[in-house]
């Protein structure tokens, strides 16, 4: 009887797991958390998906997303950005969140502290990048504009709102009691 319960209790363990490495994450998903970089050791060596970890590649480990997520990096302290995918589990440190190769490291200005606090949302699966940034949309199609290599195109910042206040005008209203007239 002992036995039986181990094993009912194994086989679930087992079918857990399973289902938490491969749910779908959803677009637009939002973590906060601390991001490292790999060391130099790694690279050449097979990921958990089977590939080799390439130094200029823009990949990264997550514990639990499907590989060919594509995730958006956003190093908090400097704004910086990069568009990575997930071939690989990791990190094994509970404070960390993400692993990032050698070349996204660098494009999120990572290296004088060797982690970082970032933002990373979900912005693709299978490879595929489905959310992009507005920028990167003009800059992307700056071709579609423009047959002319002599032309000069010049692509304005969106203009910054200011906040404005929105004020409440409370008025009180005194109540009126009517008197009982007989």
């Amino acid at each position: 009887m002992i036995l039986k319960k181990t094993y009912l209790l194994l086989l679930f363990c087992l079918i857990k797991s399973l289902f938490s490495f491969s749910q779908e994450p959803i677009l637009g998903t939002e973590v906060v958390g601390v991001a490292s970089y790999y060391g130099t050791k790694f690279y050449g060596r097979k990921t958990a998906s089977g590939e080799i970890l390439k130094k200029n590649g823009l990949t990264c480990a997550h514990p639990t997303f499907p590989f060919g997520t594509m995730l958006e990096v956003t190093n908090i302290s400097n704004n910086k950005w990069c568009v990575v995918r997930v071939n690989d589990r990791g990190p094994f440190s509970r404070s960390r969140i993400l692993d990032v190769s050698h070349e996204a490291a660098a494009r999120l200005e990572m290296f004088k502290s060797g982690v970082a606090k970032v933002k990373v949302m979900v912005v693709g699966d299978n490879n595929n990048v489905i959310i992009t940034r507005p920028e990167t949309i003009i800059e992307n199609s700056m071709e579609l504009v423009s047959n002319n290599d002599d032309e000069e195109i010049v692509v304005l910042p969106p203009l910054k709102q200011e906040k404005i206040k929105q004020t409440k005008k409370v008025t009180k209203t005194k109540a009126i009691k009517k008197k009982k007239t007989k």
